[in-house]
């Protein structure tokens, strides 16, 4: 009879367990949403709440914190408001009534996350330990990305390219000569192709959504990258006045294998300087002297300023298709050469502080459609009229799961603040491993 009192006692205690856990039960929501997709983070706050779905007789005091899920995996730090410094835990109080409470999370400045929702915010006070994964995504060197980054993002390219008759084509149509005057020769060369490269990220995050384009930072050795397990090996031309371009090479397993555009298979591509050892040896600025082009952005623009070099510069280091604005999306190194352009750019906007778009020292429009702030950009706007081209390509600029920024029709002035510094929603949800989010 005793045995079966304490049988009765265990059962009881067990019962108030569950009821207490049940009641202490909490909702968060990353950016701005419940959904699962949604828990991506870049370095850049991302909007957060947390609540007590179920009304309780007294407030709850939190505590958030962070880990990674498994080795090398992602750490977020915390913001109770993008005026203070990030922090790694943040203590918050619940309200009983289970009204919301805001707070923030990015991700830890070296610390992204190498696969898909291998970081965890950690609540604790809620009797248990709660955990939710989610990921650091950022923008990675391509010279260093794992093999399974390296993969996962050569699969969603060929999805996006399905030999030739994918979506890819619209990308390699909006970069041809007749529409060269939409992207480059003025202030709008970095806000546009901040859009162009952002547009095709997020088509390749539709299909992995744990993929960010790479960069191939063109002023240091990139042995990996040229490779036939990743971007083709690619021949050395003989001298630098040789045009010839040989077909790259890749492994029979390497989706790239299949490449297709304009209907023709392969890609075209030969070095004027040695893949294996060497940046191009063209003329061609170093980060920092890129960076010393000038603290206001009509020098980091100018004539000879950073679309010359090292822009240019890095894609004439090849003969082929990628040496020429009509073809050079027909190869896809094209847009890892970009996302280094675009990230030097965040770094000098970083180093500067330019991330105003109303101010002249972070952009300097012209009166001309598609160079002032508030317009919008081809081909996303649809315009076809002149000084428009009478073609427009690919349609909207993509949705993103982590943010509505710049929507469907990006305007110039979208593209300049991408962190949110000025405005939190003026975040466009990506960001580089070596840019940081807070300033020194």
């Amino acid at each position: 009879m005793l045995i079966c009192s304490y049988q009765y006692a265990i059962v009881f205690i067990i019962i108030l367990l569950h009821i207490k856990t049940h009641l202490m039960a909490i909702e968060i929501e990353i950016n701005g949403t419940l959904n699962a997709n949604a828990r991506y983070v870049a370095y850049a706050p991302s909007p957060c709440r947390i609540r007590l779905p179920g009304a309780t007789t007294e407030d709850l005091k939190v505590q958030l914190s962070s880990r990674p899920a498994q080795d090398g995996g992602g750490v977020v730090v915390f913001y109770s408001s993008r005026n203070e410094p990030s922090k790694e835990s943040l203590e918050l109080t619940l309200p009983a009534d289970g009204s919301w409470v805001a707070f923030e999370i990015g991700g830890k400045f070296g610390s992204p996350s190498v696969n898909d929702k291998d970081s965890l915010l950690v609540v604790n006070g809620v009797g248990n330990e709660i955990t939710l994964p989610l990921m650091v995504r950022v923008r990675k060197n391509a010279n260093n990305l794992t093999q399974g980054e390296r993969d996962r993002f050569l699969e969603a390219l060929f999805q996006l390219n399905l030999a030739g008759t994918g979506i890819y084509q619209d990308f390699r149509k909006s970069h041809v000569e007749p529409s060269n005057a939409q992207a480059h020769g003025g202030p709008h060369f970095l806000p546009w192709h901040r859009a162009f490269i952002l547009d095709l990220e997020r088509e390749l995050q539709l299909v992995d959504p744990s993929v960010s384009l790479p960069y191939w930072r063109f002023d240091e050795p990139a042995p990996k990258i040229f490779q036939a397990d990743f971007m083709g090996q690619t021949r050395q031309v003989p001298t630098p006045d040789n045009a010839r371009a040989d077909l790259v090479v890749f492994n029979i397993d390497n989706p790239l294998a299949a490449w297709v555009t304009d209907d023709l298979p392969g890609i075209r591509r030969s070095a004027r300087f040695d893949t294996l050892t060497s940046p191009p040896g063209f003329p061609m600025i170093s980060q920092s002297e890129t960076l010393a082009l000038g603290d206001e952005y009509a020098e980091f623009t100018q004539r000879e300023g950073i679309e010359r070099s090292p822009h240019a510069s890095a894609h004439v280091s090849f003969t082929g298709s990628i040496s020429s604005v009509p073809t050079a999306v027909k190869d896809p190194l094209f847009f890892l050469l970009h996302a280094n352009v675009d990230r030097l750019w965040a770094l000098w906007q970083w180093l500067y502080k330019r991330i105003n778009p109303q101010e002249l020292e972070s952009y300097t429009p012209q009166d001309r459609d598609g160079l002032r702030l508030a317009d919008t950009m081809w081909p996303w706007n649809g315009i076809v009229t002149p000084p428009r081209p009478d073609f427009a390509p690919g349609g909207w600029l993509a949705d993103s799961t982590v943010t509505s920024t710049p929507g469907k029709t990006p305007k110039v002035e979208d593209m300049i603040d991408f962190q949110g510094y000025e405005t939190s929603t003026a975040r466009l949800g990506y960001g580089y491993d070596d840019v940081p989010y807070e300033f020194i």
